[in-house]
């Protein structure tokens, strides 16, 4: 199968706008209107969907009666499909809130030019084993969270050159969840970012990352 997305609504490769275009398009702010509404009351129950999912162990008949409904829905969900810059998915400015589903809700509490601190829990969904989270949900919320501070407060659109986790403990499923980032340094374009995963006073994970500013005219 090609690697290309295709699905109404989708961008070829030919078709990717500037990435700094991008990236005003995608940070704009999230609508206050009622379609924006009910799309993040749907969202949070994909979230809680995922959660259910996760802890199922479904009969083959009840199986096949989600599955079914599954189809109606994504046919119903097709049909409304638009552009990337223009959907609601992961709108604003930090893209990892309610409206998107690859992520427990990031909340962010500070965030300046020198350091971003945010809270989240992560669900059943982002479970690896025995009530942890995986490994990889972590070092994606790290590179989501370590790329904004990259951005620092005039959103300059960036990309991860690399991003090194190191996990310390276990990180809870279900716990409220910290993260601390800040700016250790920037030489020109690059900008080195290191991070903190704590459960309380428990260090769960640290990562550093260079994130490299995009020149106007990348995709």
């Amino acid at each position: 199968m090609s690697g290309i997305a295709c699905y109404p609504g989708a961008m070829t490769t030919s078709q990717r706008m500037d990435a700094i275009e991008m990236t005003e398009h995608r940070r704009r702010p999230f609508p206050h209107t009622e379609q924006a509404a009910a799309y993040l009351d749907m969202m949070a129950q994909v979230g809680v969907f995922q959660d259910t999912l996760v802890a199922a162990n479904p009969e083959t008949a009840q199986a096949r009666q989600i599955q079914a409904k599954l189809a109606e829905l994504i046919e119903l969900l097709a049909s409304s499909a638009v552009p990337e810059h223009e959907r609601l998915y992961a709108l604003g400015d930090f893209g990892s809130g309610e409206s998107q589903a690859l992520l427990p809700p990031l909340v962010v509490d500070h965030f300046d030019d020198d350091a971003l601190h945010a809270h989240f829990v992560p669900g059943q969904f982002a479970m690896g084993m025995n009530q942890a989270m995986h490994g990889g949900v972590v070092s994606l919320i790290f590179d989501t969270l370590m790329g904004r501070m990259a951005a620092g407060l005039q959103g300059i659109p960036c990309r991860t050159a690399y991003l090194n986790t190191q996990y310390r403990h276990v990180a809870p499923v279900e716990q409220r969840l910290e993260l601390h980032a800040r700016v250790e340094s920037i030489e020109g374009r690059k900008r080195f970012i290191v991070a903190q995963l704590l459960h309380g006073q428990t260090l769960c994970a640290e990562a550093d990352a260079l994130f490299v500013a995009v020149r106007q005219g990348q995709h």
